[in-house]
């Protein structure tokens, strides 16, 4: 997985408790402490086990976890990724591009385990987005909390409505994107 999701779980981490419980996780899953890169990639795995202690240690379910992370990741894969999009686009546009965006950001840093991501827009105040992965754990929360983010640091008046799901039995993860 990409060293920007590790970089940026340890720091949603830290800000949404403290250092110390970032030591204790990293003490609980048995990682080795780690100094993550935003231009490397890291096991999959670590994000995963990271995640579910979290989300034993917290009040709020894992999904519930995951999309509040999503909403901290998504300003930082902007930033990351900007040069894969046009800076006149504006949230929809973005969206209709995901996949050549995941593309480019694939070619440009070797990924081999980006999750298939697509936007159609199917009025103008309205994009699906589906997302699929072949990774062993599907992150539906993430993908939803990330388009939550976007939505943020586009306009903010825009919705995201999950409307099929893997963990539900369903081939891909699908939301509706909606301006208000």
């Amino acid at each position: 997985m990409h060293g920007i999701i590790h970089k940026t779980l340890k720091e949603y981490v830290v800000a949404k408790t403290d250092a110390e419980t970032w030591e204790m996780i990293v003490d609980r899953v048995d990682l080795e402490p780690t100094l993550y890169l935003p231009i490397s990639s890291y096991d999959d795995h670590e994000i995963d086990r990271i995640l579910e202690t979290l989300s034993s240690m917290a009040v709020q379910n894992g999904r519930q976890i995951e999309r509040d992370f999503g909403r901290t990741l998504a300003p930082e894969l902007l930033t990351t990724f900007n040069a894969h999009f046009r800076d006149d686009w504006d949230l929809f546009d973005v969206l209709e591009h995901l996949e050549s965006i995941t593309a480019g950001v694939g070619a440009a840093t070797n990924a081999n385990s980006l999750p298939t991501v697509s936007g159609t827009r199917v009025s103008a105040e309205r994009v699906r987005v589906t997302y699929r992965t072949d990774r062993e754990r599907v992150h539906c929360g993430l993908a939803q909390g990330i388009l939550e983010g976007l939505a943020d640091a586009f306009d903010g008046e825009t919705t995201v409505t999950e409307t099929a799901c893997v963990r539900d039995g369903d081939e891909t993860c699908a939301f509706r994107v909606e301006r208000q």
